[in-house]
């Protein structure tokens, strides 16, 4: 392996997941870049996803686990298993662009980063096109920025092994909406952050999705994440005072978003009054909330639905 084409190690976590499994893996065999493995970790699957997997050659690594955990504690212990210098993710119903590898190695070769991500498209059950993620974000030092504006998609995350080891940071298994965000803000609290603004993969929408099955937790963990990097770093509540009200507000957000999933609109608008006045979105949404507008048509403004 030169220092020039470094090994990408790619983690599929993969529970019953066998619907777009051969398109998803196809997608990494298609990449412009060729130096990678991947560390496929079925989280013991009862469905056709071992044979899938098993059908294609040395360079997917197959491993099953004993027992089915939770995705975050999944991802660790497949990451063991990595030998790559960078670590990169795909969902089963994920694709990458061809180029996706290519384009962030490029970027992550050019300096000391410790994570890279980028656009994103997304898809529905057919592979149809939803809508487009352009991130805003250049690279350097974003956590101000991504407090304000949180823009990564985990499966266009590329990450750097060694900081990983070196760190002692890891996807804590307690967490079931977010040990993605929880790891990646505590790494951009203390790393600079490479940003490829091209579109690298695809994200596919299911109804299915364990973000929608999950969501009456995510106000918690969002703010148990934002409390774990003050707790850390106390200093930057004076640093980003605006930047925490900001991220501080998602807390709200979504607790409104869990009451228009249940149809109790009244407490969803309580929840937006509080923010009211932190982002102008917010005065939108409350505004809505007052109008005939059915929560089902709000939901899918605020692309939850």
């Amino acid at each position: 392996m030169s220092s020039s084409s470094p090994l990408v190690s790619i983690i599929i976590n993969c529970y019953n997941s066998d619907q777009f499994l051969k398109e998803a893996i196809d997608s990494i065999y298609a990449q412009t870049y060729s130096n990678w493995e991947i560390i496929f970790w079925d989280n013991a699957s009862t469905d056709d996803s071992a044979i899938i997997a098993k059908s294609y050659d040395y360079r997917l690594k197959y491993y099953l686990a004993n027992e089915t955990t939770p995705l975050g504690e999944a991802r660790n212990l497949a990451i063991q298993k990595a030998t790559g210098e960078y670590i990169a993710f795909l969902d089963c119903d994920d694709l990458y662009l061809p180029s996706k590898l290519e384009k962030q190695i490029q970027l992550m070769g050019n300096a000391d980063y410790a994570m890279c991500y980028g656009s994103s498209l997304t898809i529905d059950c057919d592979g149809n096109s939803v809508r487009k993620t352009k991130v805003k974000n250049r690279s350097g030092y974003l956590f101000p920025d991504l407090l304000k504006h949180y823009e990564i998609s985990m499966v266009s995350v590329m990450l750097r092994r060694s900081m990983l080891v070196d760190s002692g940071l890891f996807f804590l298994s307690n967490l079931q909406y977010s040990p993605d965000y929880n790891l990646f803000m505590n790494i951009a609290a203390v790393r600079n952050i490479a940003v490829v603004p091209d579109y690298v993969v695809k994200y596919r929408i299911l109804t299915t999705s364990l973000s929608s099955k999950t969501m009456h937790v995510a106000p918690l963990e969002v703010k148990y994440t934002l409390d774990e990097i003050i707790e850390k770093f106390p200093e930057f509540i004076n640093k980003f005072p605006s930047e925490l009200k900001q991220a501080y507000a998602k807390v709200h957000y979504y607790k409104a978003v869990y009451y228009l999933f249940n149809k109790k609109r009244y407490q969803a608008a309580l929840q937006v009054k509080k923010i009211l006045f932190v982002r102008y979105e917010y005065f939108v949404i409350f505004c809505a909330l007052l109008t005939p507008l059915p929560s089902t048509v709000i939901l899918k403004l605020l692309r939850r639905a």
